[in-house]
């Protein structure tokens, strides 16, 4: 009896350890993080985003009768092109602006690290939310970002208004911005949601849901190849973008008067800082060796994993080109492949 006893008891103790280990494996795999984005776990733990499809938020001081949402651009397929200078991105294209007609590409198609290029997106979608002369005090948003992040050099407790901030974004290429402005617009988000009336969100959470807004005006625009993770475009398994669909944001960012005048100066003062940020674009810089004088912006991007990347406009008379170029090796392969493409769509 007492046998038979302890072998019942040893059988037991076997199943429930198989249970234990399937069930431990199961979880494991399934709480691997692809990305293990700190900001994201963090939103995704704290609260329950709805999605942005059922946000129904009423954008103050702006005209009712204005679409603010991003549409979709179409281009017309690629027709033959004597272009014949080498580019070394790995990716690129080159449309013109006003036809639509994509004049050269190379692996356009395929996903890429899109780096601070992203932060043509993230004005955009600050400007469908906020005024520029919004006010915006920093807080613990300012300690998100990277540490070997480029930066605009705000600091906690700073008031600075969305004008300015965007200038750091967009000019210095700063991710601490980037992180200000997300969670300054997530905020307006939420508590213009009635259904938050009384609720209150953390700075991650309200991160988040900036997040899922660009990712709005992405659905929106018909971008199939372009998916943000964050603010800033840190790189990311899971943020991804082509030079296709970049160059379409970059269009729309064009559009944007806001956008295309800060991202056409050289250079822009902070009062807040008081101090000059020098714009990373080496096109626009007259005194340098890489200028090119119909270059009218925009962005320029560069991580480890993205390589060196520019999003570029020119503008000679009638004309207007966007170039985008991905993942090029050094910066002076990015500033060679935008002017060379550029002027062959412009000269």
């Amino acid at each position: 009896m007492r046998s038979r006893l302890t072998c019942v008891i040893s059988a037991t103790m076997a199943v429930l350890l198989i249970v234990c280990t399937v069930n431990y494996a199961f979880n494991t795999g399934k709480e691997k993080k692809k990305n293990g984005n700190p900001v994201m776990e963090a939103a995704q733990k704290e609260v329950v985003v709805q999605d942005f499809i059922h946000d129904n938020y009423v954008i103050t001081e702006k005209n009712p009768w204005t679409d603010y949402s991003l549409h979709p651009v179409n281009y017309k397929e690629t027709k033959s092109s004597s272009f014949s200078e080498n580019i070394s991105a790995q990716s690129a294209i080159l449309v013109d602006i006003k036809s639509n007609n994509v004049l050269y590409a190379k692996n356009e198609n395929t996903h890429m690290y899109p780096a601070s290029t992203t932060k043509l997106m993230t004005a955009l979608t600050v400007l469908q939310i906020m005024n520029v002369n919004d006010v915006v005090t920093i807080g613990d948003e300012i300690t998100f970002i990277a540490s070997d992040s480029s930066k605009a050099g705000f600091s906690r407790g700073q008031v600075v208004t969305v004008k300015e901030l965007l200038q750091g974004l967009l000019i210095s290429s700063g991710n601490d911005a980037a992180y200000v402005l997300a969670k300054a617009a997530g905020q307006e988000i939420f508590e213009d949601n009635i259904a938050n009336e009384g609720k209150t969100f953390t700075s991650q959470q309200c991160v988040q849901r900036f997040v899922l807004e660009m990712n709005r005006n992405v659905r929106d625009m018909e971008l199939e190849n372009t998916h943000f993770t964050s603010p800033d475009g840190y790189d990311d398994d899971d943020q991804y973008t082509t030079a296709t669909d970049l160059s379409k944001i970059a269009i729309e960012a064009y559009s944007n008067s806001v956008i295309a005048d800060i991202c056409g100066k050289s250079s822009a003062y902070s009062d807040t800082l008081s101090k000059t940020w020098t714009s990373t674009n080496a096109l626009l810089n007259k005194n340098g060796s890489f200028y090119y004088e119909y270059c009218q912006g925009l962005k320029t991007g560069s991580t480890g994993l993205a390589g060196k990347c520019l999003v570029s406009v020119g503008k000679k008379g009638d004309k207007e080109c966007v170039s985008v170029v991905l993942n090029d090796n050094t910066d002076e392969q990015r500033w060679n492949d935008a002017k060379k493409m550029l002027k062959y769509g412009l000269e």
